[in-house]
C-alpha cells in the first residue's frame, strides 16, 4: 500500500493546510510567551534597580530625615 497524496476530495491539501497552521499558531504562542517574559523582567528590573536605589539612600544617611519625617505620622504603640 502506498501513500495516498493526492485523492479527489483534497485530503492531502487539507492535512498541509492544517499542518501549516499549527506551525504558525505554534510559532504566535512562542512569541506571545517571550513578550510576556520580557515584560515580567522589565518590571522586575526596575523593582530591583529602585529597592538598591533606596537601601543607599538610606544606608548613606542622606535618608534619615525623609524616615523621621514619616515616623512622625505614624502612630506610636504607647
Amino acid at each position: 500500500m502506498g501513500r495516498k497524496r493526492f485523492d479527489r476530495g483534497g485530503y492531502y491539501a487539507d492535512r498541509k493546510e492544517n499542518k501549516a497552521n499549527a506551525k504558525l499558531e505554534r510559532g504566535e504562542m512562542k512569541i506571545r510567551l517571550a513578550q510576556a517574559k520580557a515584560t515580567k523582567r522589565k518590571w522586575l528590573a526596575i523593582l530591583l534597580g529602585l529597592g538598591i536605589a533606596i537601601y543607599f539612600i538610606v544606608s548613606s544617611g542622606s535618608g534619615l530625615s525623609v524616615l523621621n519625617t514619616i515616623k512622625g505620622f505614624l502612630p506610636t504603640g504607647d
